[in-house]
């Protein structure tokens, strides 16, 4: 047993990045589970800090909840284990419909650029 994530980031737990395709490939049922962290001050989704500072911040933070919403397995048809990218996909749709999550089509690469261009290491000239 295995556990990947497979948008390859974490988000403000509002959105579902693009999945990567890696742990689709083996063709066999996934078990989809939804993580979320309710805060109230200072959220656990590493969003738009640095490392150093995150750390600080979350042991600074009295008490960080998880809530975790286990999906039933979901076992892919001939056509998803045929395409990967298919698999990834309608498992990710599975897991927006359920967690109440919007599909957004920002990868890890727009999200990297975002920081760089918060910590002014960016300039888009």
């Amino acid at each position: 047993m295995m556990m990947l994530f497979p948008e390859g980031t974490t988000t403000n737990g509002d959105f579902l990045l693009p999945f990567k395709t890696g742990a689709f490939l083996a063709r066999v049922p996934v078990l989809p589970v939804i993580l979320r962290y309710p805060y109230q001050r200072f959220s656990l989704a590493w969003d738009s800090i640095s490392g150093a500072r995150h750390v600080l911040f979350l042991l600074c933070q009295f008490v960080n909840h998880i809530e975790v919403t286990r999906l039933p397995v979901y076992y892919p048809s001939q056509q998803e284990k045929d395409d990967p990218k298919l698999y990834a996909e309608n498992v990710r749709r599975l897991m927006a419909g359920e967690g109440n999550l919007i599909m957004s089509d920002i990868g890890l690469a727009e999200k990297r650029i975002y920081h760089a261009a918060l910590n002014g290491l960016f300039s888009p000239c």
